[in-house]
Order: C-alpha cells, then sequence, then structure tokens
C-alpha cells in the first residue's frame, strides 16, 4: 500500500517548513531512513527522511514551496501502485515525465483535491479552521477572520502567516500605483536546487515609468528570510517598543578580557570574549528585573525564574537566536563555551529547532561592527533585547567638568534596551541600563562573586 510523507512538524512554533531540495525523484528506489529532501524553517535547516521502503510514486511539491506541517509531500509505494484517486505514477506517466525538471511539478494524474473541499471543511468546523498562533495573532493585530478568504493550511485551515498577510493587506495603500521591482539582495546561499535558474533581468521600464534607473534585478523574498520579515513585522505591530541607550566604562572590562586571553588554556578561559563578560553580567543584573525576564501572552505578564538568554547570530542564511537555556545557573567558562557551540551550530547548520526556541530575553551584538547606537527589535513575545554597542574613547566626566584644554579620556561601551513599554515602565529600563553599567564598571568583581 502506497505510503504519503508529511512534512514534519519540528516544534510547536513552526508551521511550515520550505523544501530546499530533493534527493531522489519519482522512479527512484529509497530505502526506510534515507534522506528523501532537505527543508529549512524559520530556525534550522533540516533532513526528511522516507519513514518506509519503497519507490517514490510521486513528488508534490516543488524545491522553494512553503508546505504546512503535516502536509503530504511525497509518495513511497510499489512500482506502477496507484493511490487513493486512482492515478498511475509508473515511468512514462505524467509524473514519470516530470523528472527531467528540477523542480518536479504535481501532475495532472496526481490531482490535489479540489478547492471547495478544504473550504467546505473549513468552514463546517471552526476549531481546524484557524490554528491557535493564527488565532493569537488575529487577536494581536485586530483581524477578522472573515476578512481571510482560504487559509494556507491543511484543509484550508488558517495559519499564522495568512493572519499576517491580511493585516499587511488591510494596510496597504488602495490607490493603484504602477508595480515598482523590489530591489533586494539574492537569496542567501544555503541549499541550492540541482538547477538553479538565472535571475531576471528587467531591461523594460523601470519603476515609476522611467528608463532613468536602467536595468534591474527582481528576486522573491522568501525562505527565512521571509519569515524574519514577516516576525519582525509583527512584532512591532503587536506591542509598544521603545529604545534607551546608556553606556559605561570600560576599561576593566578589557583589562579583564586581557587577563582571560593570556590566561593558561588548561583554565578554559582563554576564549572568553567581552560579549561572553557582557551577557554574564546582563544575566546577573536580569533576576533583579522580572518584567524584563518575561513574555507578554495575551493579557498576561509570565515572569521566569530561570534566564534563558537568546543570542544573536549571523548567518550565511539570516538572523538566527539560539538559546543558552538556564543561563544564570552557569559559571562564566559554561556560559562562554555554551555560546560557542550554538554559534557553531548556526552557522553550520546543524542547530536544532529546540536549541532556537525558548529565549525569555535577546542580547544582540553590533559591536564588532563600529555601531554607536542601534534600536533593537523585540523577539516577541519577550519584553526585552539589549544591543551591545562598540566601545569608543570618550572624555571622563571630571575632565569635561575641569574644562581641561588636554581632556583626558576612558574607553566606554554602548548599550541599547529595547523594552516593551505596555509591562516596561522606562524607569525600570532606566534602572536596568544603570545596574548593567554598575556591573560592568565592576566586571571583576561580578565574574568573582
Amino acid at each position: 500500500m502506497a505510503t504519503k510523507i508529511i512534512m514534519p512538524k519540528l516544534g510547536n512554533t513552526v508551521e511550515s517548513s520550505v523544501i530546499l531540495s530533493w534527493k531522489v525523484k519519482p522512479g527512484d528506489h529509497i530505502a526506510k531512513d534515507s534522506v528523501l529532501c532537505e527543508i529549512e524553517t524559520d530556525k534550522a535547516t533540516m533532513d526528511v527522511p522516507a519513514t518506509v521502503e519503497g519507490t517514490v510514486l510521486a513528488l508534490l511539491h516543488k524545491e522553494g514551496d512553503d508546505v504546512p506541517v503535516l502536509e503530504p509531500i511525497a509518495v513511497i509505494g510499489e512500482p506502477g501502485e496507484t493511490w487513493e484517486d486512482g492515478a498511475e505514477t509508473a515511468p512514462g506517466s505524467a509524473v514519470g515525465k516530470a523528472e527531467a525538471a528540477a523542480a518536479p511539478e504535481p501532475s495532472a494524474s496526481v490531482r490535489a483535491p479540489s478547492p471547495a473541499a478544504p473550504k467546505a471543511a473549513a468552514e463546517n468546523s471552526a476549531d481546524r479552521y484557524a490554528s491557535p498562533r493564527a488565532r493569537l495573532a488575529m487577536s494581536r493585530l485586530g483581524v477578522n477572520i472573515d476578512a481571510i478568504a482560504q487559509g494556507s493550511g491543511p484543509e484550508g485551515r488558517v495559519l499564522e502567516r495568512d493572519v499576517v498577510a491580511a493585516s499587511l493587506e488591510a494596510t496597504a495603500p488602495r490607490a493603484a500605483e504602477p508595480k515598482a521591482a523590489m530591489a533586494v539582495p539574492k537569496a542567501e546561499a544555503t541549499a541550492t536546487p540541482a538547477a538553479p535558474a538565472a535571475p531576471e533581468v528587467a531591461v523594460g521600464p523601470a519603476p515609476g515609468g522611467s528608463d532613468a534607473l536602467g536595468p534591474y534585478n527582481d528576486a522573491p523574498i522568501k525562505s527565512i528570510r521571509k519569515i524574519i520579515a514577516e516576525r519582525m513585522m509583527r512584532s512591532l505591530q503587536s506591542s509598544a517598543q521603545l529604545t534607551f541607550n546608556a553606556s559605561a566604562p570600560a576599561d576593566r572590562l578589557l583589562a579583564i578580557r586581557s587577563r582571560l586571553k593570556n590566561s593558561d588554556p588548561a583554565l578554559g578561559l582563554s576564549g572568553v570574549t567581552v560579549g561572553d563578560l557582557v551577557g554574564f553580567a546582563a544575566i546577573r543584573v536580569l533576576a533583579k528585573y522580572p518584567r524584563i525576564n518575561a513574555h507578554v501572552i495575551d493579557a498576561t505578564i509570565r515572569s521566569y525564574a530561570h534566564v534563558h538568554l537568546g543570542l544573536a547570530v549571523d548567518t550565511p542564511r539570516g538572523l538566527m537566536v539560539p538559546v543558552v537555556k538556564n543561563a544564570d545557573t552557569l559559571s562564566l567558562r559554561q556560559f562562554s563555551e555554551e555560546s560557542k557551540r550554538l554559534a557553531k551550530g548556526c552557522l553550520e547548520g546543524t542547530i536544532t529547532p529546540d536549541e532556537l526556541s525558548g529565549a525569555t530575553f535577546t542580547a544582540t551584538n553590533l559591536g564588532a561592527f563600529g555601531i554607536e547606537s542601534f534600536t533593537p527589535i523585540l523577539n516577541s513575545p519577550e519584553t526585552g533585547i539589549l544591543g551591545v554597542d562598540c566601545i569608543v574613547p570618550r572624555p571622563t566626566a571630571e575632565s569635561v567638568a575641569a574644562n581641561d584644554a588636554v581632556p583626558k579620556f576612558e574607553m566606554r561601551i554602548g548599550f541599547s534596551l529595547t523594552v516593551d513599554h505596555r509591562v516596561v515602565d522606562g524607569a525600570d529600563a532606566a534602572r536596568f541600563l544603570k545596574d548593567l553599567s554598575d556591573y560592568i564598571a565592576n566586571i571583576d568583581i561580578v565574574v568573582l562573586a
């Protein structure tokens, strides 16, 4: 009997995954647990194994398709076997002819159910019509379910991304405008299909009906970049974000970093970075501010006893945020080692969905790029995110007060704290930054404590 292989559910927050590349084609024999395809979520790249041994009868989606979890993606059975609608998928059939394509299309002989069927099923069952995350998004964004004609999930189920799309459409300008070419970078090089198509180069009129801008490239916003864009927009729409900036003396920070770097490698501290020291201090400060180490869930503030620190990592695939679980229970050495292990997993594509979820507070470091101040965006439903800025020399307060002809300088590190102002008052945010500045100014004592 033919077996459908479904898109796996990789974690509670994953609603869909993108098929990066098929490792088989219709007619191939595949062993159980062999890799069927490679998929990408907003968090990681994973292999999907075949759950049975047999012949690949059909591939139901193309490379690049964003497929809802639990939806069938392939059919495996015996050669020449029919399945469900009685369609034969042996070599030479419509499915077999699709083998030549780099990304096989579902053929006419592998027909999907009529669009009317999922719509009817959806209308007959309110519970199946919208996922829990979709209903939460509707509440936050003020979207009525009637505004979504058809969900993109199995059997027409409305998913979170459908709600976000409806919200964006409702706020878009209504006036007819010429279709503009969106200049975006090429999609990240993650897993390239076997026969990638060359970028489209438009040689017609530029946006606005003018030829002055010359040729341009159009590239779709898809895969992880699309999901990041949706989440950033949703975060800004569903919370009251406010950023506070401050700085702290960094002389002791740099001194202890230098001593640790030159310490005996056997101690395991020579790899500790400035970012590790700042994160270690921030974890200690968070213990005093439960509303900043928290989530906002509907009308509830959920404060956590432990700090699960998300660390923003820049990768070729896009921004990823692995989580150091129970970071407040770790020593400096343990925290540094775990941070590096997670960052390496992001860069190598071996990170797991569980390691990319569950943060109660996030830190993002742009200091290495010389950024002196920026506005981090909350990683919803968190109530706070700390931006770490660069270290720069600045005149001391005493030198400025004395109006010295030749001012004395000190090294200072900047911080940019964004909070959800619905639940975190400005005074608490200011106190957090003041305490963090004091901890950094006395980082040697913090490490010893």
